[in-house]
Parts: C-alpha cells; sequence; structure tokens
C-alpha cells in the first residue's frame, strides 16, 4: 500500500489530477522549489499520477542545490582552526565535503555542536566568549529571516565571538532568472513560507514579461497538485499571474515586517551558476552594518 492509499484527502488529490488531465495536452514543465515541496511529492509518488505532458523539475536540475562541498569545505576548515566552535543542524554533518563530512571531522575531535538554528549558536556563543563559533546558514528568503532576526539580536547584545557562514540565495532572484531563460517552462511553485516573507511584488514581472505564472503552494499533497492545476490552469486559459495556493495565512502586516527584517540585513548580489551564468539578485549578502559577524572566505 502507497502512502497515499492512506491519506485522509487522497480524493482531493485524485480530484485535481482528473482536473489536469482534462485541462490540456500541451506539454507543461512546472518548476518545483524547496525541500519540503519536493519531500511530499517525492513520499506520495506525486509525479507518478500526473499524466505525461506535465513534467516536474527543481533547482537541482540546474546545479542550484543551497548546499555544495565547497560550503561543507569551508566549514571543516573552521572547525580545524585553533579555539573553534562549529554549530550546526544536523541535516549539515553527513553532507560530503571534497574529503570528508562535518561528522567525520567531529569523530577527529573537531568541536562541533548541533543545534536547531541560530538562537541555539547565540547560546552556545555567550558561553564560551574565548572561542570563536561559527553557525554555518543556507536556505531562501524564509530562512534568511531568520537569519536576519538573529544578527539583528547578536548585534544589540554585542557579541564579539559569533559569526555566520553565509550561504543564502535568494529564490526571487533565481526564479526571475529561470523566467527570463527557460522560455520551455509554464511556471513556478513556490513554498508558501518563502512568499509570506516577500509578498507578490520580487515575482510580480514574471507574468507580465515571460507570460508565466507562480504559486505559492502550502505542503500537502492535496495543496502540491492544486497548485499544479492551477498553473496547468494558467497557461491553458492563457492568464499567468502570481497567486497564493493557500491565502489563509497570508497578510500585509506579516509580509511587510518580514520584508523590513531581510532588507535591514541583507542586499542582493550576483550568483554564478555553471547551467545559468550570472544571475544578478541570486544572492543574499549581509549589509556593511552587520559584516563584523559574516565569515567571509
Amino acid at each position: 500500500m502507497s502512502l497515499l492509499d492512506s491519506y485522509m484527502d487522497r480524493d482531493v488529490v485524485k480530484h485535481f489530477v482528473s482536473l489536469i488531465a482534462d485541462s490540456s495536452g500541451s506539454p507543461f514543465n512546472i518548476g518545483v522549489t524547496g525541500g519540503d515541496l519536493w519531500e511530499t511529492i517525492n513520499n506520495y509518488e506525486l509525479t507518478g499520477l500526473l499524466p505525461r505532458n506535465v513534467k516536474l523539475f527543481s533547482e537541482n536540475d540546474y546545479n542550484l542545490q543551497l548546499t555544495d562541498q565547497h560550503f561543507i569545505d569551508r566549514i571543516i576548515a573552521f572547525a580545524k582552526t585553533e579555539k573553534a566552535i562549529v554549530t550546526i543542524k544536523e541535516a549539515y554533518l553527513n553532507i560530503h565535503g571534497s574529503e570528508s563530512t562535518l561528522q567525520e571531522v567531529k569523530e577527529k575531535g573537531a568541536d562541533i555542536r548541533v543545534v536547531d538554528d541560530i538562537l541555539g549558536a547565540m547560546v552556545v556563543a555567550s558561553k564560551k566568549r574565548r572561542n570563536k563559533v561559527v553557525y554555518p546558514i543556507t536556505g531562501y528568503e524564509d530562512e534568511a529571516l531568520i537569519t536576519a532576526a538573529g544578527l539583528a539580536k547578536t548585534k544589540t547584545v554585542g557579541f564579539r565571538n559569533f559569526f555566520v557562514l553565509n550561504g543564502h540565495k535568494s529564490l526571487a532572484g533565481i526564479i526571475n532568472s529561470l523566467a527570463k531563460t527557460k522560455t520551455n517552462t509554464a511556471g513556478f511553485i513556490i513554498p508558501l513560507k518563502v512568499g509570506i516573507n516577500t509578498g507578490i511584488t520580487p515575482f510580480s514581472d514574471i507574468p507580465l514579461l515571460y507570460n508565466k505564472g507562480i504559486v505559492f503552494s502550502g505542503y500537502e499533497p492535496a495543496e502540491i497538485m492544486q497548485s499544479i492545476w492551477m498553473i496547468v490552469s494558467q497557461q491553458t486559459d492563457n492568464k499567468p499571474a502570481v497567486v497564493y495556493q493557500r491565502t489563509k495565512e497570508v497578510s500585509d502586516e506579516v509580509i511587510n515586517r518580514s520584508r523590513w527584517m531581510l532588507e535591514e540585513v541583507f542586499e542582493h548580489g550576483p550568483l554564478e551558476s555553471e547551467r545559468l551564468g550570472n544571475i544578478p539578485a541570486g544572492l543574499l549578502v549581509i549589509k556593511e552594518k552587520y559584516s563584523a559577524f559574516d565569515l567571509k572566505e
């Protein structure tokens, strides 16, 4: 029995599958970003339910992974320096660098501590004032918001031994570049938590300039399948737009506050991609006023 068979809204999923199949026989290539969405798609085997003309692709298909060997190697290099403490999410431990994993380096004596978030890393820094403490960070605007709040707090407290290794990317910048260069793409499905932090504005030119839709999607199988149908329906009706699949969690107040915090700490910078070339606003770069906490190359 598949996981979908035990899913309480499996009939809703099948309903949207039927709508997608009836919409059009044209090919639809749809970009899906974010690990949470892909985890659900894979766990529930949703791609197997789609008609052959509907294909999903991820940012990893264009070598835009959030974490790569170079990033892990930088963490390992810091971990080997004198009086260094690496605070890290557990998920990083077994990602391979060019020669080893962080778990292997930890087992050889490096001081690497698992924490839940940047606040946990700051607690370690507050107790170990004679050590240099680093917290590696990757993610899109949703994770960057947490980092921004943490760095604002760090600046207020006045830590001198706490640093972040910044690997944040701008999903808005990446999607704008993909929309421009990938002419055969029907649209993009983006995690709801990114849309709540950015709002519609950074994506608003995409339907106008490139005739592609954007859907900020929830994470349940039924929500993802509805989001796919929304992209297909937009293209079938030739009415691409930037919309929220789930609207009850969206408020202008939350979006404005989140965007203010992101703009307080980060600015956009160029991202070099082997597949896509230069993405002008693909990176989220820590601003000069917070550069004392930025562990650069």
